[in-house]
């Protein structure tokens, strides 16, 4: 399963993301749950703007970001990567899960 976890500031504001796991809906190389979510956290974070990044991991299986106090943009970037995720939930979600 793919857990996405949400990380919260303390304005109650969304400034970080944790994706870990993998869905194992299909065979490795074809599972489109697993390339969705690839897709998703990959082009998102690209569109990140670097001065507004305090730290950021991204690797097979895992992904991480998380933003620097005054990230008005790259806040915005995050709640449209977790909409997305959260559309894959609502048809899958035996296969992702977000907190």
């Amino acid at each position: 399963m793919i857990r996405v976890k949400k990380i919260i500031s303390r304005e109650n504001k969304l400034c970080g993301l944790e994706i870990k796991g993998h869905a194992c809906f299909s065979e490795l190389g074809k599972d489109l749950i697993c390339a969705g979510v690839s897709s998703i956290v990959t082009g998102g974070f690209n569109a990140l703007k670097k001065d507004e990044i305090s730290s950021i991991t991204l690797e097979e299986g895992y992904a991480k970001v998380e933003l620097t106090s005054d990230s008005t943009y790259s806040n915005l970037v995050l709640e449209v990567i977790l909409v997305q995720l959260q559309t894959i939930e609502v048809s899958y979600p035996q296969y992702i899960d977000i907190k």
